[in-house]
């Protein structure tokens, strides 16, 4: 009787066991992202620092203009391809040049580019 009493206490043990190990590898696959080429919602969009993370890198040397903080001043700040830029700054082979309420001229590669700011309706 005594050596049932154990078995059956092993079985169930061994069993628990299970449903332990069970449950782990369902908690380790209940996290697991598959994206499919989409972004990972778990990601942050923002760095430490506070600025918003390039998601979208681009292999092509598409200059998107994405925002002008304009400052009739002089210390306007241009946002293209998610960085931020002022005159004289650049980013890869384009130079800033001129920013303009609405307008940033650019210079790469000996060529003079205007990007026109777009508004989204």
């Amino acid at each position: 009787m005594r050596c049932r009493t154990a078995a059956l206490a092993m079985a169930a043990l061994v069993g628990l066991m299970g449903v332990v190990d069970l449950a782990a590898q369902d908690e380790k696959d209940k996290y697991l992202y598959k994206g499919q080429n989409k972004r990972d919602p778990f990601e942050p969009l923002i760095s430490p620092a506070g600025y918003l993370i390039n998601l979208d890198p681009r292999t092509d040397e598409t200059l998107r203009l994405e925002g002008i903080m304009f400052d009739s001043k002089g210390d306007s700040i241009a946002i293209i391809n998610g960085e931020l830029l002022r005159v004289g700054e650049s980013l890869g082979e384009a130079v800033i040049i001129k920013i303009e309420s609405e307008m940033v001229t650019v210079m790469r590669n000996n060529e003079t580019l205007e990007l026109v700011l777009r508004r989204e309706e």
